[in-house]
């Protein structure tokens, strides 16, 4: 197999898209090859070649995230596929490996993924690290609405109003957690992708103050998304679901986290709630990660992690942690694992409990890291300790 892994020309581009097809399952449609060239062109694209055949392929999309006010470059990574007479021989663990490895030459810091397989990703150092929560209830349950305040207005918009609540979306600290920072570009792609409604409502000064963005499917309101800043925007806007309650059986909600609403409805019985695994993150590098990483209050006295890292040799190391006066200081001290250390855990386990899926206690006792729990506690103490959030998906 030859050995060129980047994808450059429009004959690599068709070669792709036929390959995206047949190993998805795919139909080759007008509304299909719009989106997906779309995103195409802004990925960086990669391809395992048998002679002239490409016969492994994924993408590398850039992005920037809002990690808790900290601005991080992200790559997310799609389409990774195989030929079905080429699969199993490694060709897509190949190009995964080179990609990780262009981030880390680019100064990319993070990266993140919807997986086939979480042992598989696990493999090349990426973790579970996002939920999703769908909440459902038949239209007949709906609770009876009515607003206490009828100022402002809601209007519906097609996908163009993904544009008008871009702002907004940005504003909000849900989606700062870990979220996408929308370019424009990124929108235009939803836009050709998706079917969607997007409900808007603005307060008396014609100020956005919460969004729905939803679709309407043969028998179910599917809310993909519903953020509002004011008790009032959330009323109104809760209501203008209601309202479609004749024109649907039942009436779903799948949000970037935990949460639900149970204890909101006078009746909960109804409402079905499920939790399910969403998308999985990787630290690409470890040291420029942890230099700008949002640090709660209080300083952490010099602690040793002995983290390992299969893939990406230059996160694998003993490293000292230090912060002081909001000054972080983070120098690996020795290649050799077997040196002195506080905490011995990999790249997967240090990526959870940095973005706040898991603490590193609790890690310590499930028996995913080893070490000293004093110290697994101290450094807990000036970790993130939300859960982080993702809506977008790739």
């Amino acid at each position: 197999m030859t050995e060129n892994l980047r994808l450059t020309t429009d004959e690599d581009r068709e070669a792709f898209y036929q390959l995206y097809q047949y190993a998805f399952n795919r139909d080759d449609t007008p509304e299909r090859r719009a989106f997906f060239m779309d995103r195409y062109q802004h990925g960086w694209i990669y391809g395992l070649h048998d002679h002239d055949k490409l016969v492994s392929g994924l993408y590398s999309l850039p992005f920037q995230v809002n990690f808790h006010g900290v601005t991080y470059q992200m790559n997310g990574i799609g389409d990774v596929m195989s030929a079905p007479e080429y699969s199993g021989r490694g060709g897509a663990g190949k190009l995964l490996t080179a990609a990780l490895n262009e981030m880390a030459t680019k100064k990319v810091a993070l990266s993140y993924l919807a997986p086939f397989s979480y042992g598989y990703y696990r493999k090349f150092g990426y973790e579970q690290t996002f939920n999703h929560a769908t909440q459902t209830i038949a239209a007949k349950d709906l609770p009876r609405l009515k607003p206490s305040d009828f100022s402002g207005t809601v209007t519906r918009y097609g996908n163009e109003g993904l544009a008008l609540v871009n702002d907004f979306y940005a504003a909000q600290p849900i989606n700062q957690r870990g979220g996408v920072i929308r370019p424009a570009w990124w929108l235009h792609y939803l836009s050709l992708k998706h079917d969607w409604s997007v409900a808007i409502y603005r307060n008396a000064s014609d100020q956005i103050e919460g969004y729905l963005i939803y679709e309407r499917q043969a028998t179910n309101f599917a809310i993909q998304e519903w953020t509002t800043s004011t008790p009032v925007a959330f009323e109104r806007l809760a209501n203008f679901v209601t309202k479609h309650g004749t024109s649907f059986e039942t009436f779903s909600y799948e949000g970037p986290s935990d949460e639900h609403g149970l204890d909101l409805l006078a009746d909960p019985y109804p409402l079905t709630v499920k939790t399910t695994p969403y998308m999985m993150a990787r630290i690409v590098l470890l040291h420029a990660f942890i230099k700008r990483y949002p640090f709660a209050g209080g300083d952490l006295a010099p602690i040793r992690l002995a983290v390992t890292d299969e893939t990406l040799a230059q996160n694998q190391g003993i490293w000292e942690l230090q912060v002081t006066a909001d000054k972080v200081t983070m120098n690996r001290v020795t290649t050799d694992l077997t040196k002195r250390s506080d905490l011995q855990l990999s790249i997967q386990q240090l990526t959870k409990a940095l973005f706040g899926t898991r603490s590193l206690a609790s890690e310590w006792q499930h028996g995913q890291i080893t070490g000293d729990i004093a110290a697994a506690k101290r450094l807990d103490h000036v970790l993130v300790h939300e859960a982080p959030a993702l809506i977008d998906y790739f």
